[in-house]
Protein backbone atom coordinates (compact mmCIF):
# COMPACT_ATOMS: atom_id res chain seq x y z
CA UNK A 1 0.00 0.00 0.00
CA UNK A 2 1.27 3.36 -0.78
CA UNK A 3 1.97 5.43 2.07
CA UNK A 4 0.91 9.05 0.92
CA UNK A 5 -2.04 7.22 -0.32
CA UNK A 6 -3.37 5.48 2.70
CA UNK A 7 -3.13 9.11 4.38
CA UNK A 8 -4.99 10.97 2.11
CA UNK A 9 -7.57 8.21 2.57
CA UNK A 10 -7.12 8.54 6.05
CA UNK A 11 -7.65 12.16 6.05
CA UNK A 12 -10.61 12.19 4.05
CA UNK A 13 -12.36 9.52 5.97
CA UNK A 14 -11.39 11.83 9.08
CA UNK A 15 -12.80 14.75 7.49
CA UNK A 16 -16.33 12.84 6.88
CA UNK A 17 -16.42 11.58 10.23
CA UNK A 18 -15.63 15.36 11.31
CA UNK A 19 -18.41 16.50 8.78
CA UNK A 20 -21.29 13.61 10.08
CA UNK A 21 -20.62 14.32 13.73
CA UNK A 22 -20.99 18.30 13.29
CA UNK A 23 -24.32 17.13 10.96
CA UNK A 24 -25.53 14.56 13.66
CA UNK A 25 -24.83 17.61 16.27
CA UNK A 26 -26.90 20.28 14.29
CA UNK A 27 -29.74 18.28 13.47
CA UNK A 28 -29.91 17.63 17.83
CA UNK A 29 -29.98 20.94 18.28
CA UNK A 30 -32.39 21.56 16.05
CA UNK A 31 -34.72 19.31 17.60
CA UNK A 32 -34.30 20.39 20.78
CA UNK A 33 -35.13 23.99 19.81
CA UNK A 34 -38.11 22.58 18.39
CA UNK A 35 -39.32 21.32 22.36
CA UNK A 36 -37.37 23.32 24.40
CA UNK A 37 -38.23 26.81 25.88
CA UNK A 38 -34.53 28.87 25.33
CA UNK A 39 -34.83 30.72 28.37
CA UNK A 40 -35.82 28.06 30.95
CA UNK A 41 -34.59 24.96 29.38
CA UNK A 42 -38.08 23.82 29.97
CA UNK A 43 -40.04 21.83 27.49
CA UNK A 44 -42.30 24.31 25.24
CA UNK A 45 -46.19 24.57 24.93
CA UNK A 46 -46.09 23.02 21.56
CA UNK A 47 -44.19 19.47 23.34
CA UNK A 48 -46.78 19.86 26.08
CA UNK A 49 -49.74 19.96 23.58
CA UNK A 50 -48.23 17.11 21.55
CA UNK A 51 -47.42 15.16 24.92
CA UNK A 52 -50.33 16.02 26.39
CA UNK A 53 -52.60 13.88 24.00
CA UNK A 54 -50.25 11.09 24.40
CA UNK A 55 -50.16 10.67 28.11
CA UNK A 56 -54.01 11.39 28.20
CA UNK A 57 -54.89 9.00 26.12
CA UNK A 58 -52.12 6.49 27.77
CA UNK A 59 -54.36 7.38 31.28
CA UNK A 60 -57.40 6.65 29.93
CA UNK A 61 -56.33 2.98 28.02
CA UNK A 62 -54.98 1.90 31.68
CA UNK A 63 -57.53 3.16 33.68
CA UNK A 64 -54.72 5.95 35.72
CA UNK A 65 -54.92 8.79 37.05
CA UNK A 66 -53.75 12.04 35.68
CA UNK A 67 -53.27 15.43 36.96
CA UNK A 68 -52.64 18.87 35.46
CA UNK A 69 -50.47 21.87 37.43
CA UNK A 70 -50.80 25.74 35.85
CA UNK A 71 -48.56 28.20 38.17
CA UNK A 72 -48.62 31.97 37.12
CA UNK A 73 -46.63 34.39 38.72
CA UNK A 74 -48.27 37.08 40.60
CA UNK A 75 -47.90 40.49 39.52
CA UNK A 76 -45.29 39.82 37.30
CA UNK A 77 -46.01 42.97 34.82
CA UNK A 78 -44.77 45.16 37.40
CA UNK A 79 -41.01 43.31 37.61
CA UNK A 80 -40.97 43.82 33.49
CA UNK A 81 -42.42 47.33 33.96
CA UNK A 82 -40.30 48.43 36.97
CA UNK A 83 -36.85 46.73 36.19
CA UNK A 84 -37.08 45.59 32.74
CA UNK A 85 -37.43 42.69 30.74
CA UNK A 86 -33.73 41.66 31.50
CA UNK A 87 -34.70 41.06 35.00
CA UNK A 88 -38.29 39.68 34.46
CA UNK A 89 -36.53 36.47 32.58
CA UNK A 90 -34.27 35.95 35.42
CA UNK A 91 -36.84 35.76 38.32
CA UNK A 92 -38.73 33.28 35.21
CA UNK A 93 -35.74 31.42 34.73
CA UNK A 94 -35.50 31.06 38.95
CA UNK A 95 -39.10 30.30 39.26
CA UNK A 96 -38.80 27.74 36.15
CA UNK A 97 -35.58 26.38 38.58
CA UNK A 98 -37.68 25.72 41.57
CA UNK A 99 -40.61 24.25 39.77
CA UNK A 100 -38.21 21.55 38.01
CA UNK A 101 -36.74 21.06 41.56
CA UNK A 102 -40.32 19.72 42.88
CA UNK A 103 -41.23 17.74 40.89
CA UNK A 104 -40.53 14.33 39.71
CA UNK A 105 -38.50 12.94 36.68
CA UNK A 106 -41.67 11.09 35.38
CA UNK A 107 -43.60 14.30 35.26
CA UNK A 108 -43.27 16.68 32.45
CA UNK A 109 -43.19 21.17 33.03
CA UNK A 110 -43.08 23.29 29.78
CA UNK A 111 -43.01 26.95 30.02
CA UNK A 112 -46.63 27.54 28.67
CA UNK A 113 -45.94 30.68 27.52
CA UNK A 114 -44.99 33.72 29.36
CA UNK A 115 -44.81 33.44 33.37
CA UNK A 116 -47.26 30.92 32.76
CA UNK A 117 -45.84 27.05 33.59
CA UNK A 118 -47.72 23.73 33.05
CA UNK A 119 -46.83 20.80 35.27
CA UNK A 120 -48.59 17.36 33.86
CA UNK A 121 -48.02 14.41 36.54
CA UNK A 122 -48.81 10.93 34.84
CA UNK A 123 -50.53 8.12 37.60
CA UNK A 124 -50.97 11.04 40.03
CA UNK A 125 -54.48 11.94 41.72
CA UNK A 126 -55.47 15.13 42.62
CA UNK A 127 -54.47 14.68 46.44
CA UNK A 128 -50.79 14.11 45.47
CA UNK A 129 -51.02 16.26 42.81
CA UNK A 130 -52.24 19.33 45.31
CA UNK A 131 -49.68 17.89 47.27
CA UNK A 132 -46.98 18.95 44.78
CA UNK A 133 -48.61 21.86 44.05
CA UNK A 134 -48.22 23.60 47.31
CA UNK A 135 -44.66 22.14 47.26
CA UNK A 136 -43.82 24.62 44.14
CA UNK A 137 -46.19 27.41 45.63
CA UNK A 138 -44.08 27.12 49.33
CA UNK A 139 -40.26 26.68 46.87
CA UNK A 140 -41.42 30.02 45.12
CA UNK A 141 -42.69 32.45 48.05
CA UNK A 142 -40.63 31.48 51.05
CA UNK A 143 -37.23 32.35 49.44
CA UNK A 144 -36.86 35.95 47.92
CA UNK A 145 -35.10 35.67 44.43
CA UNK A 146 -31.41 37.62 44.30
CA UNK A 147 -29.84 39.08 40.88
CA UNK A 148 -27.28 41.04 40.57
CA UNK A 149 -24.40 39.13 42.81
CA UNK A 150 -27.24 39.65 45.68
CA UNK A 151 -27.75 43.66 45.31
CA UNK A 152 -31.45 42.64 43.93
CA UNK A 153 -34.11 41.24 45.37
CA UNK A 154 -36.93 40.10 45.09
CA UNK A 155 -40.05 38.43 47.11
CA UNK A 156 -41.93 36.65 44.29
CA UNK A 157 -45.27 34.52 44.84
CA UNK A 158 -47.38 31.82 42.25
CA UNK A 159 -50.77 30.80 41.98
CA UNK A 160 -51.82 27.69 40.81
CA UNK A 161 -54.43 25.39 39.70
CA UNK A 162 -54.50 21.95 39.88
CA UNK A 163 -57.05 19.71 37.95
CA UNK A 164 -57.37 15.69 37.49
CA UNK A 165 -58.85 13.17 35.13
CA UNK A 166 -62.10 11.58 35.93
CA UNK A 167 -61.91 8.64 34.84
CA UNK A 168 -65.91 7.83 35.11
CA UNK A 169 -66.24 10.74 32.44
CA UNK A 170 -65.80 9.74 29.23
CA UNK A 171 -66.50 13.22 27.42
CA UNK A 172 -62.74 13.95 29.39
CA UNK A 173 -60.03 15.23 27.11
CA UNK A 174 -57.04 17.02 27.42
CA UNK A 175 -59.04 20.38 27.06
CA UNK A 176 -61.55 19.71 29.23
CA UNK A 177 -58.70 18.74 32.05
CA UNK A 178 -56.59 21.82 31.13
CA UNK A 179 -59.69 23.74 30.86
CA UNK A 180 -60.74 22.80 35.08
CA UNK A 181 -57.04 23.63 35.93
CA UNK A 182 -57.13 26.98 34.22
CA UNK A 183 -60.13 27.47 35.89
CA UNK A 184 -59.03 26.84 39.38
CA UNK A 185 -55.62 28.79 38.90
CA UNK A 186 -57.95 32.16 38.37
CA UNK A 187 -59.69 31.00 40.89
CA UNK A 188 -56.51 31.57 42.87
CA UNK A 189 -56.02 34.47 41.54
CA UNK A 190 -59.35 36.15 42.43
CA UNK A 191 -58.72 34.82 46.15
CA UNK A 192 -55.70 36.92 46.90
CA UNK A 193 -53.18 35.07 45.08
CA UNK A 194 -50.16 33.10 46.70
CA UNK A 195 -52.54 29.82 46.89
CA UNK A 196 -53.30 26.66 45.50
CA UNK A 197 -56.53 25.70 44.28
CA UNK A 198 -57.95 22.64 43.52
CA UNK A 199 -60.61 22.53 41.06
CA UNK A 200 -63.86 20.00 41.88
CA UNK A 201 -64.05 18.28 38.98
Amino acid sequence: VDRQELMARIRTQLRRKRYNDCLRESVQNTIELAVRDPLTGLHNRRYMEHHFASVFEKSQRQAQSLSAIICDIDHFKSINDGYGHDVGDKVIQEVAKRIRKSIRDADTACRFGGEEFVVLMPDTDVHLATTTAERIRRRVSDHPIFLEHGAMKFSVTISVGVASLEQDNADDSPKTLFKRADTALYQAKNAGRNLVVTEAA
